[in-house]
Protein backbone atom coordinates (compact mmCIF):
# COMPACT_ATOMS: atom_id res chain seq x y z
CA UNK A 1 0.00 0.00 0.00
CA UNK A 2 1.27 3.45 -0.88
CA UNK A 3 -0.10 6.63 0.71
CA UNK A 4 0.48 9.81 -1.26
CA UNK A 5 -0.54 13.41 -0.60
CA UNK A 6 -0.68 16.65 -2.53
CA UNK A 7 -2.07 19.99 -1.47
CA UNK A 8 -2.44 23.70 -2.14
CA UNK A 9 -3.34 26.59 0.16
CA UNK A 10 -6.99 27.48 0.60
CA UNK A 11 -9.29 29.07 3.10
CA UNK A 12 -12.35 26.95 2.49
CA UNK A 13 -15.73 25.89 3.73
CA UNK A 14 -16.83 22.66 5.34
CA UNK A 15 -19.99 20.68 5.56
CA UNK A 16 -22.45 21.91 8.15
CA UNK A 17 -24.30 19.56 10.49
CA UNK A 18 -26.42 16.93 8.71
CA UNK A 19 -25.94 16.26 5.02
CA UNK A 20 -26.61 19.88 4.04
CA UNK A 21 -24.51 22.05 1.82
CA UNK A 22 -21.06 23.37 2.67
CA UNK A 23 -21.59 26.59 4.59
CA UNK A 24 -19.29 27.09 7.58
CA UNK A 25 -15.93 28.73 7.01
CA UNK A 26 -12.71 27.14 8.20
CA UNK A 27 -9.04 28.04 8.03
CA UNK A 28 -7.75 24.58 7.17
CA UNK A 29 -7.21 23.19 3.71
CA UNK A 30 -9.93 20.57 3.08
CA UNK A 31 -8.59 17.03 2.97
CA UNK A 32 -9.96 14.41 0.60
CA UNK A 33 -9.19 10.75 1.24
CA UNK A 34 -9.04 8.83 -2.04
CA UNK A 35 -9.24 5.04 -1.76
CA UNK A 36 -7.61 4.14 -5.06
CA UNK A 37 -8.54 0.56 -6.01
CA UNK A 38 -5.64 0.37 -8.47
CA UNK A 39 -2.00 1.30 -8.76
CA UNK A 40 -0.91 4.86 -8.19
CA UNK A 41 2.29 4.30 -10.18
CA UNK A 42 1.06 2.66 -13.38
CA UNK A 43 -1.93 1.86 -15.54
CA UNK A 44 -5.42 3.28 -15.66
CA UNK A 45 -5.76 4.27 -12.01
CA UNK A 46 -2.48 6.19 -12.20
CA UNK A 47 -4.13 8.32 -14.89
CA UNK A 48 -7.22 8.76 -12.71
CA UNK A 49 -5.00 9.82 -9.82
CA UNK A 50 -3.01 12.29 -11.89
CA UNK A 51 -6.08 14.08 -13.23
CA UNK A 52 -7.54 14.19 -9.72
CA UNK A 53 -4.38 15.71 -8.28
CA UNK A 54 -4.18 18.29 -11.07
CA UNK A 55 -7.74 19.46 -10.44
CA UNK A 56 -7.34 19.33 -6.65
CA UNK A 57 -4.35 21.64 -6.87
CA UNK A 58 -6.36 24.17 -8.89
CA UNK A 59 -9.28 24.09 -6.45
CA UNK A 60 -7.09 24.05 -3.34
CA UNK A 61 -7.78 20.62 -1.84
CA UNK A 62 -5.34 18.21 -0.24
CA UNK A 63 -5.56 14.64 -1.56
CA UNK A 64 -4.55 11.84 0.80
CA UNK A 65 -4.36 8.77 -1.41
CA UNK A 66 -4.31 5.09 -0.48
CA UNK A 67 -3.32 2.84 -3.40
CA UNK A 68 -4.76 -0.69 -3.34
CA UNK A 69 -2.88 -2.27 -6.28
CA UNK A 70 -6.07 -3.95 -7.59
CA UNK A 71 -6.22 -6.16 -4.49
CA UNK A 72 -9.63 -6.00 -2.84
CA UNK A 73 -8.33 -7.13 0.60
CA UNK A 74 -5.84 -4.24 0.49
CA UNK A 75 -8.68 -1.93 -0.56
CA UNK A 76 -10.59 -3.00 2.57
CA UNK A 77 -7.51 -2.36 4.71
CA UNK A 78 -7.13 1.08 3.15
CA UNK A 79 -10.74 1.86 4.02
CA UNK A 80 -9.90 1.04 7.64
CA UNK A 81 -6.91 3.38 7.44
CA UNK A 82 -9.11 6.18 6.12
CA UNK A 83 -11.61 5.77 8.94
CA UNK A 84 -8.77 5.75 11.47
CA UNK A 85 -7.43 9.12 10.27
CA UNK A 86 -7.21 11.70 13.06
CA UNK A 87 -8.57 14.20 12.33
CA UNK A 88 -10.92 12.49 9.87
CA UNK A 89 -10.94 13.62 6.25
CA UNK A 90 -13.44 16.23 5.12
CA UNK A 91 -14.45 14.07 2.15
CA UNK A 92 -13.94 10.56 0.82
CA UNK A 93 -13.71 9.41 -2.79
CA UNK A 94 -14.11 5.68 -3.38
CA UNK A 95 -15.12 3.17 -6.03
CA UNK A 96 -17.24 0.02 -5.99
CA UNK A 97 -14.42 -2.04 -7.45
CA UNK A 98 -15.12 -5.72 -6.81
CA UNK A 99 -18.31 -4.50 -5.10
CA UNK A 100 -16.40 -3.34 -2.03
CA UNK A 101 -18.01 0.10 -2.00
CA UNK A 102 -21.09 -0.68 0.08
CA UNK A 103 -19.28 -1.05 3.36
CA UNK A 104 -17.22 2.09 2.70
CA UNK A 105 -20.39 4.13 2.07
CA UNK A 106 -22.03 2.82 5.25
CA UNK A 107 -18.97 3.58 7.38
CA UNK A 108 -18.69 7.09 5.91
CA UNK A 109 -22.35 7.80 6.69
CA UNK A 110 -21.97 6.49 10.22
CA UNK A 111 -19.15 9.00 10.72
CA UNK A 112 -20.97 11.85 8.90
CA UNK A 113 -18.22 12.13 6.27
CA UNK A 114 -19.49 13.13 2.81
CA UNK A 115 -18.55 10.48 0.27
CA UNK A 116 -18.44 10.52 -3.53
CA UNK A 117 -18.41 7.34 -5.60
CA UNK A 118 -16.23 7.32 -8.67
CA UNK A 119 -16.43 5.24 -11.88
CA UNK A 120 -18.19 2.24 -10.30
CA UNK A 121 -21.60 2.78 -8.69
CA UNK A 122 -23.24 0.31 -6.34
CA UNK A 123 -25.14 -2.41 -8.15
CA UNK A 124 -28.94 -2.40 -8.17
CA UNK A 125 -28.90 -5.27 -5.69
CA UNK A 126 -26.61 -3.36 -3.34
CA UNK A 127 -28.79 -0.26 -3.55
CA UNK A 128 -31.93 -2.27 -2.83
CA UNK A 129 -30.26 -3.64 0.27
CA UNK A 130 -28.27 -0.63 1.50
CA UNK A 131 -29.93 2.49 0.13
CA UNK A 132 -29.38 5.18 -2.48
CA UNK A 133 -27.24 8.31 -2.72
CA UNK A 134 -28.93 11.17 -0.89
CA UNK A 135 -31.59 8.90 0.56
CA UNK A 136 -32.72 8.70 4.18
CA UNK A 137 -30.46 5.72 4.89
CA UNK A 138 -27.35 7.23 3.30
CA UNK A 139 -27.63 11.04 3.36
CA UNK A 140 -23.84 11.52 3.36
CA UNK A 141 -23.48 9.64 0.09
CA UNK A 142 -23.48 12.84 -1.93
CA UNK A 143 -23.17 11.75 -5.56
CA UNK A 144 -21.88 9.14 -7.97
CA UNK A 145 -20.02 9.83 -11.21
CA UNK A 146 -19.87 7.07 -13.83
CA UNK A 147 -19.03 6.89 -17.52
CA UNK A 148 -21.29 5.32 -20.12
CA UNK A 149 -19.58 1.93 -20.17
CA UNK A 150 -22.44 0.23 -21.99
CA UNK A 151 -22.03 2.50 -25.02
CA UNK A 152 -18.28 1.97 -24.92
CA UNK A 153 -18.69 -1.82 -25.02
CA UNK A 154 -21.09 -1.46 -27.93
CA UNK A 155 -18.85 0.94 -29.86
CA UNK A 156 -15.81 -1.33 -29.55
CA UNK A 157 -17.78 -4.24 -31.04
CA UNK A 158 -19.18 -2.08 -33.83
CA UNK A 159 -15.68 -0.86 -34.71
CA UNK A 160 -14.63 -4.48 -35.24
CA UNK A 161 -17.43 -5.01 -37.74
CA UNK A 162 -16.55 -1.83 -39.64
CA UNK A 163 -12.85 -2.68 -39.70
CA UNK A 164 -13.48 -6.23 -40.89
CA UNK A 165 -15.77 -4.98 -43.66
CA UNK A 166 -13.02 -2.66 -44.89
CA UNK A 167 -10.58 -5.56 -44.99
CA UNK A 168 -13.05 -7.81 -46.82
CA UNK A 169 -15.20 -5.50 -48.99
CA UNK A 170 -16.24 -8.27 -51.37
CA UNK A 171 -17.34 -10.73 -48.68
CA UNK A 172 -20.75 -9.48 -47.68
CA UNK A 173 -22.31 -10.97 -44.55
CA UNK A 174 -19.24 -13.03 -43.78
CA UNK A 175 -19.07 -14.40 -40.25
CA UNK A 176 -16.48 -12.72 -38.02
CA UNK A 177 -14.95 -15.14 -35.52
CA UNK A 178 -14.87 -13.15 -32.29
CA UNK A 179 -12.93 -13.68 -29.08
CA UNK A 180 -14.28 -11.53 -26.22
CA UNK A 181 -11.90 -10.78 -23.36
CA UNK A 182 -13.65 -9.23 -20.37
CA UNK A 183 -12.24 -7.52 -17.28
CA UNK A 184 -14.01 -9.40 -14.49
CA UNK A 185 -17.47 -10.67 -13.51
CA UNK A 186 -18.02 -8.39 -10.52
CA UNK A 187 -17.07 -4.78 -11.18
CA UNK A 188 -20.04 -2.72 -12.44
CA UNK A 189 -17.94 -1.07 -15.17
CA UNK A 190 -16.97 -4.47 -16.52
CA UNK A 191 -20.56 -5.72 -16.40
CA UNK A 192 -21.80 -2.63 -18.25
CA UNK A 193 -19.21 -3.04 -20.99
CA UNK A 194 -20.29 -6.65 -21.38
CA UNK A 195 -23.91 -5.49 -21.60
CA UNK A 196 -22.88 -3.18 -24.45
CA UNK A 197 -21.13 -6.06 -26.16
CA UNK A 198 -24.28 -8.17 -25.88
CA UNK A 199 -26.34 -5.41 -27.50
CA UNK A 200 -23.86 -5.27 -30.37
CA UNK A 201 -23.95 -9.04 -30.81
CA UNK A 202 -27.72 -8.76 -31.25
CA UNK A 203 -27.42 -5.85 -33.70
CA UNK A 204 -24.55 -7.31 -35.74
CA UNK A 205 -25.20 -11.03 -36.29
CA UNK A 206 -22.04 -11.26 -38.42
CA UNK A 207 -20.16 -11.21 -35.10
CA UNK A 208 -19.84 -14.88 -34.22
CA UNK A 209 -18.63 -14.96 -30.63
CA UNK A 210 -16.59 -18.12 -30.18
CA UNK A 211 -15.40 -17.59 -26.63
CA UNK A 212 -15.92 -15.11 -23.79
CA UNK A 213 -13.06 -15.26 -21.32
CA UNK A 214 -12.05 -13.25 -18.25
CA UNK A 215 -8.64 -11.57 -18.46
CA UNK A 216 -8.77 -9.71 -15.13
CA UNK A 217 -7.70 -6.44 -16.78
CA UNK A 218 -4.27 -7.99 -17.33
CA UNK A 219 -1.87 -7.97 -20.29
CA UNK A 220 -0.40 -11.30 -19.20
CA UNK A 221 -3.74 -13.04 -18.77
CA UNK A 222 -4.99 -11.66 -22.08
CA UNK A 223 -1.89 -13.05 -23.76
CA UNK A 224 -2.47 -16.47 -22.21
CA UNK A 225 -6.18 -16.52 -23.08
CA UNK A 226 -5.54 -15.51 -26.68
CA UNK A 227 -2.57 -17.84 -27.15
CA UNK A 228 -4.65 -20.67 -25.72
CA UNK A 229 -7.51 -20.02 -28.14
CA UNK A 230 -5.53 -19.53 -31.36
CA UNK A 231 -4.73 -23.23 -31.97
CA UNK A 232 -8.35 -24.21 -31.32
CA UNK A 233 -10.31 -22.22 -33.87
CA UNK A 234 -10.72 -19.23 -36.15
CA UNK A 235 -10.01 -15.72 -34.97
CA UNK A 236 -10.90 -12.58 -36.92
CA UNK A 237 -11.55 -10.09 -34.13
CA UNK A 238 -10.87 -9.47 -30.44
CA UNK A 239 -13.17 -7.40 -28.23
CA UNK A 240 -11.02 -6.24 -25.30
CA UNK A 241 -12.38 -4.64 -22.14
CA UNK A 242 -9.33 -2.37 -21.83
CA UNK A 243 -6.08 -1.49 -23.57
CA UNK A 244 -3.89 -3.80 -21.47
CA UNK A 245 -6.08 -6.72 -22.52
CA UNK A 246 -5.95 -5.57 -26.15
CA UNK A 247 -2.16 -5.33 -26.00
CA UNK A 248 -1.82 -8.81 -24.56
CA UNK A 249 -4.07 -10.21 -27.28
CA UNK A 250 -2.09 -8.41 -29.99
CA UNK A 251 1.19 -9.81 -28.65
CA UNK A 252 -0.20 -13.35 -28.75
CA UNK A 253 -1.59 -12.83 -32.25
CA UNK A 254 1.70 -11.51 -33.59
CA UNK A 255 3.71 -14.27 -31.94
CA UNK A 256 1.92 -16.66 -34.31
CA UNK A 257 2.98 -14.63 -37.34
CA UNK A 258 -0.37 -12.92 -37.86
CA UNK A 259 -0.68 -9.15 -38.20
CA UNK A 260 -2.98 -7.22 -35.89
CA UNK A 261 -5.15 -4.84 -37.88
CA UNK A 262 -4.95 -7.02 -40.99
CA UNK A 263 -5.41 -10.67 -40.06
CA UNK A 264 -7.18 -9.93 -36.77
CA UNK A 265 -8.87 -6.66 -35.79
CA UNK A 266 -8.69 -5.59 -32.15
CA UNK A 267 -10.51 -2.88 -30.19
CA UNK A 268 -9.72 -1.66 -26.68
CA UNK A 269 -10.41 1.03 -24.13
CA UNK A 270 -8.53 3.43 -21.82
CA UNK A 271 -6.82 6.09 -23.96
CA UNK A 272 -3.56 4.65 -22.65
CA UNK A 273 -0.30 5.85 -24.22
CA UNK A 274 0.32 2.32 -25.54
CA UNK A 275 -3.22 2.09 -26.86
CA UNK A 276 -2.90 5.41 -28.70
CA UNK A 277 0.32 4.18 -30.30
CA UNK A 278 -1.35 0.96 -31.49
CA UNK A 279 -4.28 2.93 -32.91
CA UNK A 280 -1.89 5.15 -34.82
CA UNK A 281 -0.10 2.07 -36.16
CA UNK A 282 -3.39 0.57 -37.30
CA UNK A 283 -3.15 -2.40 -34.94
CA UNK A 284 -6.20 -1.33 -32.93
CA UNK A 285 -9.47 -0.05 -34.35
CA UNK A 286 -9.86 2.36 -31.46
CA UNK A 287 -9.13 3.02 -27.85
CA UNK A 288 -12.37 4.11 -26.26
CA UNK A 289 -12.25 6.04 -23.04
CA UNK A 290 -11.51 9.34 -21.42
CA UNK A 291 -12.96 7.99 -18.21
CA UNK A 292 -9.70 8.42 -16.31
CA UNK A 293 -10.57 12.13 -16.43
CA UNK A 294 -13.25 11.24 -13.90
CA UNK A 295 -10.53 11.91 -11.34
CA UNK A 296 -10.65 15.57 -12.34
CA UNK A 297 -14.42 15.64 -12.90
CA UNK A 298 -15.13 14.33 -9.40
CA UNK A 299 -12.97 17.12 -7.95
CA UNK A 300 -14.98 19.66 -9.96
CA UNK A 301 -18.16 18.23 -8.42
CA UNK A 302 -16.70 17.98 -4.93
CA UNK A 303 -15.56 21.60 -5.11
CA UNK A 304 -19.03 22.65 -6.28
CA UNK A 305 -20.68 20.82 -3.38
CA UNK A 306 -18.14 22.39 -1.03
CA UNK A 307 -19.27 25.78 -2.31
CA UNK A 308 -23.00 25.19 -2.02
CA UNK A 309 -24.09 23.59 -5.30
CA UNK A 310 -26.97 21.18 -4.62
CA UNK A 311 -25.56 18.06 -6.28
CA UNK A 312 -28.15 15.82 -4.71
CA UNK A 313 -30.93 17.99 -6.05
CA UNK A 314 -29.39 18.00 -9.53
CA UNK A 315 -28.46 14.30 -9.37
CA UNK A 316 -27.29 12.50 -7.40
CA UNK A 317 -26.32 10.05 -10.16
CA UNK A 318 -24.16 11.67 -12.82
CA UNK A 319 -22.96 10.13 -16.06
CA UNK A 320 -20.56 11.37 -18.68
CA UNK A 321 -19.79 10.05 -22.17
CA UNK A 322 -16.71 8.14 -23.11
CA UNK A 323 -15.41 8.78 -26.60
CA UNK A 324 -13.39 6.85 -29.15
CA UNK A 325 -9.93 7.82 -30.30
CA UNK A 326 -9.33 6.39 -33.76
CA UNK A 327 -6.88 7.06 -36.56
CA UNK A 328 -9.07 10.05 -37.45
CA UNK A 329 -8.40 11.99 -34.25
CA UNK A 330 -5.39 10.36 -32.58
CA UNK A 331 -2.92 12.91 -33.97
CA UNK A 332 -4.90 15.83 -32.56
CA UNK A 333 -5.16 14.19 -29.15
CA UNK A 334 -1.45 13.42 -29.04
CA UNK A 335 -0.61 16.95 -30.14
CA UNK A 336 -2.58 18.38 -27.22
CA UNK A 337 -2.10 15.73 -24.54
CA UNK A 338 0.75 13.51 -25.70
CA UNK A 339 2.77 14.48 -22.62
CA UNK A 340 -0.22 13.71 -20.39
CA UNK A 341 0.31 16.97 -18.53
CA UNK A 342 -3.17 17.66 -17.15
CA UNK A 343 -2.02 20.87 -15.51
CA UNK A 344 -2.47 22.59 -18.88
CA UNK A 345 -6.25 22.22 -18.48
CA UNK A 346 -8.23 24.85 -16.57
CA UNK A 347 -10.51 22.51 -14.65
CA UNK A 348 -12.13 25.44 -12.87
CA UNK A 349 -13.88 26.26 -16.17
CA UNK A 350 -16.03 23.14 -15.74
CA UNK A 351 -17.41 24.26 -12.37
CA UNK A 352 -21.08 25.11 -11.88
CA UNK A 353 -20.30 27.13 -8.76
CA UNK A 354 -21.38 30.73 -9.14
CA UNK A 355 -23.60 30.10 -12.16
CA UNK A 356 -27.10 31.46 -11.80
CA UNK A 357 -28.99 29.28 -14.26
CA UNK A 358 -30.83 26.42 -12.60
CA UNK A 359 -30.45 24.15 -15.60
CA UNK A 360 -26.64 24.38 -15.78
CA UNK A 361 -25.09 20.97 -16.50
CA UNK A 362 -21.59 19.55 -16.60
CA UNK A 363 -19.84 19.38 -19.96
CA UNK A 364 -17.37 16.59 -19.34
CA UNK A 365 -16.37 15.72 -22.91
CA UNK A 366 -13.44 15.89 -25.31
CA UNK A 367 -14.64 19.04 -27.07
CA UNK A 368 -14.77 21.03 -23.85
CA UNK A 369 -11.50 19.48 -22.64
CA UNK A 370 -9.71 20.89 -25.70
CA UNK A 371 -11.44 24.25 -25.15
CA UNK A 372 -10.23 24.36 -21.52
CA UNK A 373 -6.52 24.24 -22.39
CA UNK A 374 -4.90 27.31 -20.83
CA UNK A 375 -4.07 30.02 -23.39
CA UNK A 376 -0.37 30.08 -22.46
CA UNK A 377 -0.05 26.36 -23.21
Amino acid sequence: MVLRTIGALLTGVILSAGCGQALAETAHMPRVAFINPGFGSKGFWKDVSETMHAAAKQFGFEIVEFDSDRQWPLMAQNANRVFAMDPPPDYIIASNEHQQGGRIIIEANTRHIPIFMLLNDLTDEQKARLGHAGGKKLPYWIATLTPDNKKAGYDIARSLVVADEKLHPDETDRDICLLSLTGDWNTPASLDRIAGLDLALADFPVLDEKRRLVANWSYDEAYKRTAGWLPEGCLDAVWAANDDIARGAIAAIEDTGKVAGKDVVVGGLNWSAQGLKLVKEGKMTMTHGGHFLAGAWIMVMLNDFHNGVDLQGKGPNYSFPMQAITRDNVDLFQEKFGKRDWNIVDFTSFSLSGREQDDATYQFDLKHLFAAIKPDR
